[in-house]
């Protein structure tokens, strides 16, 4: 066997030299009133796993991803709601990675898979634009009951843009977006406090009121200047 990250022989998924350059990533606030939860930092062999299933449809490459996924979602979750890629470029790559995603947090933890929402035919691409050069993401909803405490899930998260505009969909309603990987550096967004300030991480269980609670006193301290994730863009 090779391993996913980097084609490195192992006798596993990943080779000892990836997993240990795999970095978890804090909680942030992505605005709307979401809550972001990541497996990894979107850098390393995180990245390229992202990428083979993203790009070239390895669905061996959702495994990994999908396992820290699972030991991170709150208990409180109720269901998943994948986040869908546009038709066309579905099409083109053969897969939609959120749908692979939920499908493996799915089978780990027992909470059922909800298609709420559905996409236009395309979008611009966004990865590697500005947070001004981003249109909007056009997405629908199906009519699907959406249960309390259900969470988004997505491949990455960098602007939250994405998110907040399935959540909008759904008017609102889910407060979490659970991803595979997470910007290590995320852009300033809305105001008065931005769209992404990071959440100190901490031991323990997660769930939805003290995720809501450590996101408040990270506000709290971005208004001081003193919580942002990086300078205003």
């Amino acid at each position: 066997m090779f391993c996913l990250a980097c084609i490195t022989p192992c006798p596993g998924s990943l080779c000892a030299r990836c997993r240990l350059a795999l970095r978890p990533a804090p909680e942030v606030s992505v605005g709307s009133g979401l809550i972001g939860v990541a497996g990894f930092v979107h850098e390393g062999p995180a990245r390229r796993l992202v990428h083979a299933l993203k790009y070239r449809a390895v669905l061996a490459a959702a495994e990994p991803l999908a396992d820290a996924m699972a030991a991170r979602i709150p208990a409180s979750a109720s269901a998943l709601i994948p986040v869908p890629r546009a038709t066309l470029r579905a099409f083109r790559h053969g897969v939609d990675p959120a749908a692979v995603l939920a499908a493996g947090v799915a089978r780990r933890t027992g909470l059922p898979v909800v298609d709420a929402i559905k996409p236009r035919w395309w979008w611009r691409r966004h990865a590697g634009r500005s947070r001004d050069e981003r249109s909007a993401v056009p997405f629908v909803p199906t009519g699907s009951f959406v249960p309390k405490n259900a969470a988004l899930v997505d491949d990455v998260l960098t602007t939250g843009a994405t998110a907040r505009a399935a959540a909008s969909a759904l008017e609102g309603l889910p407060t979490l977006v659970l991803v595979a990987t997470c910007a290590s550096r995320m852009e300033r967004g809305e105001s008065p406090f931005g769209g992404a300030v990071t959440v100190q991480p901490f031991s323990g269980p997660t769930d939805q009121s003290t995720l809501r609670a450590r996101t408040t006193e990270a506000r709290r301290f971005d208004a001081l200047g003193r919580g942002s994730v990086g300078p205003p863009l």
